[in-house]
């Protein structure tokens, strides 16, 4: 059928630019049209590297205006073709059409277009990342008649003021605009909730801040609503009124908060409900139930809390997300067996206290199932070899028993997690060697038993593999080497013996955590890899492997961040190369219990700039004390027989949290600097040392110390009375000084105290019995709970531009007591432990 002639629409489609320009035209003439993209083509700058398709030429750099023939109609021109219009005379439009293309620059708009005021623009849209720099031009807003502007996926700017006008200026057409991606760092004009056209607002990742206008839910046309990953934008989901054609509601990334009114269940045209990783919280309405035309329904990681909603009937539900909504224990687990579409089911970490029903086998299209950091109880249902489709299957930190059925048939996993579960003791089956696609398989802490069968290592895509933490034994057989995708092999604490040639290991290429600890291997050094073919590792434990000389390929790692050669039997001095392996990298270094006796240098200086954790303690180092990085969090060097004074370079390291210097030979006095570090230190341990003087006021108002234990010197002076300012001190063991003066009385003010240790000074005083009775640690003292009086060890970590918070462990308060006479260690003290030695 004809169309009017002044309905045609002209595209300009650049696929490597991406950018659409459709124009509704009264009158226009082809000349016009070629003349418009020739200047569009003048706004863009030739980059040979703006492509990396080897058939990608600069097309356009041949476009040209003059008068010959060919030059003038653009329908000839290189990468451009043109079609019919639509209209009566069926006269040619040109049409951009190229695959890839080496133009690229900053969105201009013609001031040809400005000048044709026939030109009513009606779409606009750039496609994605082809203008990569530069400003969204002012001149945009002038196209009032706009419908539709899409502009995704391009790094603009968008100025707060010129947003404003932009959205004002399209009020009255506008029906859709997509912006996300464009850096526009300002709130959502309110104009837009009196708009009576707009039925699709699209803002991912805009920086968009301030208050989101909750009025625009309420607009009758609007149909989608996408604001996701704008983290600074703030609102709350009202009341909705009358009917809405609202079917895409994604607010995901973003700071709203609040409850979710019942009148959500209002909206039975939503199609997508996405409001994870937002602030919401109190129960789920149970109108939910009503929005049947759902599939996809996320509400994951918010502080939602209550009872499981009536999920059952929401049976077009393709995708399920609810992980770290707490259920309190809901022991109903039957609710998600009704969907037969789902593909993805995400209870992550829901406190759900149910069995797997074996109806779970009835949802054949399931891809993706997460029950992980449950209360999951009873057996493994045999249903799940009902899953072909399955991909992940992540079951890690149940309650889940019995034994394993074989999964021989879900061909398709590539992720496999069954890791801190009760299942019966097991042995490694054959089956596992025909899954063959799988990436990440984490069997740790399940009970497995026995060797590992050499057709486990048949599972030449697996990536990650992890058995830590189970009773494994035998040797590691030489079909390891099969698995030449490994990046990360985890075989802690097992018991996995015989000798292991290093070599072998080093063989996989693109292996970069390695973690054999706690087994009774005997690694074989022989290093005849060459420094090209050596893998550069991230993480590498190789604690208690009968080392006993440090590993020269060590030497040409330099992206190391942890280090462990715990329990070995290296000897000797440690070698000057090993302060400078990975410098710019190292955050954790721990050569506790070995033979080492000191150091090559005179004074060992620690030159890694990221250095947080340093353990030398129980070895026979001799010599001075190495000198810490600006980073250092936690140095352990105890139970060695270090020399030199008690250096106050010490000072340097302002995020210092734990000092363990006990049971060596230093002398000198403490170093009043200490003080810097009181709003960090929390433990302070130099005991059974030769040190003398007076102590430091160490604490300030702020002090976070929670251990002082400076017992077994030659300490002379009083208590000083700044430990007053040690509100958190747990523990003070001033025993076995020369400390002398009045008893420090004004101690029982610290209301965490809960060991004081005065023995064998010189103090003088009569102690009043009401000073135990008004002790306030004494008389809220919690015995229901029993733990360890310990600190956690916390570091921050930052790979590959990703920062990330890991807990290594926890470092056990101690200390030594006086009994008729007879001293005692107590390695680790019970959190409800409370004494006075005096």
């Amino acid at each position: 059928m004809a169309k009017s002639v002044d309905a045609f629409m002209m595209i300009l489609l650049l696929h490597v630019l991406g950018f659409t320009l459709a124009t509704k035209f009264l009158s226009l003439s082809n000349a016009d049209e070629c003349s418009m993209l020739f200047q569009f083509k003048e706004n863009m700058s030739i980059n040979n590297h703006a492509s990396s398709d080897s058939r990608a030429y600069p097309k356009a750099a041949s476009w040209n205006l003059n008068r010959s023939e060919g030059a003038r109609n653009c329908c000839l021109w290189d990468g451009v073709e043109c079609r019919p219009r639509e209209t009566v005379t069926g006269k040619e439009a040109p049409v951009r059409r190229e695959s890839q293309e080496k133009l690229q620059g900053a969105i201009a708009f013609c001031c040809r277009i400005e000048r044709k005021k026939n030109v009513m623009a009606r779409m606009l849209e750039a496609g994605p990342r082809w203008f990569p720099y530069g400003e969204v031009p002012k001149q945009i807003s002038h196209l009032r008649n706009i419908v539709s502007l899409d502009l995704t996926g391009n790094p603009l700017k968008l100025q707060s003021p010129d947003f404003l006008n932009l959205v004002q200026n399209f009020s009255e057409y506008l029906r859709e605009l997509f912006l996300s991606e464009v850096n526009i760092d300002s709130e959502i004009p309110n104009i837009l909730v009196n708009s009576s056209v707009l039925t699709s607002l699209v803002m991912r990742n805009c920086g968009l801040g301030g208050n989101f206008p909750t009025d625009i839910l309420n607009l009758k046309t609007l149909q989608v609503i996408d604001v996701q990953g704008n983290h600074n934008l703030t609102g709350y989901i009202h009341d909705f009124y009358g009917d809405s054609d609202l079917k895409h509601l994604i607010v995901a990334g973003t700071n709203f908060q609040g409850y979710l009114p019942d009148s959500i269940g209002n909206l039975t045209h939503l199609n997508k409900l996405n409001l994870s990783s937002c602030a919401f919280t109190g129960s789920l309405p149970r109108s939910i139930s009503n929005l049947t035309q759902l599939t996809v329904l996320d509400l994951g990681n918010n502080f939602f809390s209550g009872p499981v909603p009536p999920f059952s009937s929401l049976l077009k539900l393709s995708y399920l997300n609810l992980a770290f909504i707490d259920f309190n224990k809901s022991n109903n687990c039957v609710w998600f067996n009704k969907f037969r579409n789902l593909s993805c089911l995400d209870l992550r970490y829901t406190n759900l206290n149910c069995e797997i029903p074996s109806s779970i086998g009835n949802q054949t299209q399931l891809t993706d199932v997460y029950f992980n950091g449950n209360h999951m109880i009873g057996k493994l249902p045999s249903s799940l070899v009902n899953l072909t489709h399955l991909k992940a299957l992540d079951l890690f930190g149940n309650q889940l028993t019995g034994s394993l059925h074989s999964l021989e048939s879900l061909s398709k996993l590539t992720y496999l997690s069954l890791s801190g579960n009760n299942f019966q003791k097991w042995k490694l089956p054959d089956w596992f060697g025909k899954l063959n696609k799988i990436t990440r398989l984490d069997l740790s802490d399940v009970h497995l038993e026995g060797e590992i069968p050499s057709s486990f290592f048949n599972l030449t895509q697996v990536q990650v593999l992890d058995l830590s933490t189970n009773q494994l034994e035998g040797q590691l057989p030489r079909s390891l080497m099969n698995l030449q995708n490994l990046e990360s092999f985890l075989l802690l604490d097992n018991n996995i013996s015989g000798v292991l040639d290093l070599d072998h290991l080093l063989s996989l290429k693109k292996l970069k955590y390695l973690y054999l600890g706690g087994n009774r291997i005997t690694l074989s050094v022989t290093d005849s890899q060459t420094n090209e073919t050596r893998p550069k590792f991230i993480a590498l434990d190789m604690s208690s492997c009968n080392l006993k000389v440090f590993p020269e390929f060590l030497k040409f790692q330099d992206q190391l961040l942890e280090l462990y050669l715990d329990n070995n039997k290296i000897g000797g001095l440690i070698p000057g190369w090993m302060w400078n392996i990975s410098k710019d990298t190292l955050t954790r270094l721990s050569l506790t219990e070995n033979l080492l006796t000191g150091f090559e240098q005179h004074l060992p200086v620690a030159h890694w700039v990221r250095l947080q954790i340093l353990d030398l303690s129980h070895n026979m180092l001799q010599g001075l004390i190495p000198v810490l990085p600006p980073s250092a969090k936690y140095f352990i060097a105890s139970n060695n027989s270090l020399t030199g004074e008690f250096p106050s370079s010490i000072c340097n390291s302002p995020s210092l949290e734990l000092l363990d210097l006990s049971f060596n030979n230093i002398t000198g006095s403490i170093p009043p600097c200490l003080e810097k570090l009181s709003n960090s230190l929390i433990v302070l341990n130099v005991r059974s040392n030769n040190l003398q003087g007076a102590i430091p006021n160490i604490c300030t108002n702020e002090s976070k110390l929670q251990m002082i234990s400076l017992s077994d010197n030659k300490l002379e002076g009083q208590v000083p009375r700044s430990l007053e300012n040690c509100e958190s001190l747990q523990i003070l063991d001033l025993g076995y000084n020369l400390i002398e003066g009045m008893f420090p009385f004004w101690l029982g003010t610290l209301s965490d105290l809960q060991v004081l240790i005065l023995r064998f000074n010189k103090l003088r005083g009569d102690l009043p019995h009401q000073y135990f009775q008004e002790w306030p640690a004494m008389k809220e003292a919690e015995t229901n709970i029993a733990t360890y009086m310990q600190t956690g060890i916390n570091i921050i970590q930052e790979y590959d531009h990703t920062v990330s918070y890991a807990w290594v462990g926890n470092y056990s308060f101690s200390i030594q007591m006086t009994n008729k006479g007879v001293k005692r260690e107590y390695e680790k003290i019970l959190n409800i432990f409370y004494a006075v030695d005096l």
